[in-house]
């Protein structure tokens, strides 16, 4: 496994953080699937697996009724994506 995709696993696990009681069931379904079928399918492009995530991600930070510190924490997972990505280009 590349250090690249050791980091991509372990912001999956971080972002599987979100999958909380408190969090909204959409809340948590959309990062679990962000998670699955884009960051850690290896059938995509790395760049396309990042991108995407970030955007899923973002749509999920944007719900107005998603938990504070978990807005946060999506932020945060996001901003490492886009080291991840400017690493990678």
């Amino acid at each position: 496994m590349s250090d690249l995709e050791t980091k991509l696993t372990q912001i999956s696990t971080v972002i599987n953080q979100i999958d909380d009681p408190k969090v909204p069931r959409n809340i948590r379904k959309g990062a679990k699937d962000a998670c699955t079928q884009w960051l850690l399918n290896k059938g995509k492009e790395m760049d396309v697996r990042i991108a995407i995530t970030q955007n899923k991600l973002e749509e999920l930070y944007e719900d107005p009724n998603i938990p504070p510190e978990f807005g946060t924490l999506i932020l945060m997972i996001n901003t490492e994506l886009e080291k991840l990505l400017r690493e990678l280009l």
